[in-house]
């Protein structure tokens, strides 16, 4: 499981916003498919990332939340798709976002297991 705290940028639909992100990487473990030999099942994994990003404004929190195409980049110039998810406070320029795939911050996602 990595982590991220710090300062990021959102390309939501193509414009470009400040945000102070806190993101977090695991891996979701899913069934596939049942074993026909035995019947247990036999599971997948997924990459996943889930966070919070905080826009400078309510009305750059609101722009990003409206957004059909997002992107977060790093300080480092890793970038990962993602989409806000309920929750969060736009008034206080807070979104929650769950990305897909591969972090824009850790190469090595482990899983949780607790």
């Amino acid at each position: 499981m990595g982590r991220y705290d710090g300062p990021a940028w959102v390309i939501a639909d193509g414009r470009l916003y400040d945000v102070i992100a806190q993101l977090v990487s695991f891996t979701e473990y899913k069934v596939l498919v049942t074993d026909p030999f035995d019947g247990q099942p036999m599971y997948g994994n997924e990459p996943r990332w889930i966070g919070t990003i905080g826009a400078r404004t309510a009305a750059d929190a609101w722009s990003i939340s409206q957004a059909d195409e997002l992107v977060i980049r790093t300080e480092e110039g890793r970038e990962g798709r993602f989409t806000v998810t309920k929750g969060g406070d736009l008034s206080s320029s807070e979104l929650m976002i769950a990305g897909y795939g591969s972090s824009p911050f850790d190469d090595d996602a482990e899983p949780d297991l607790m």
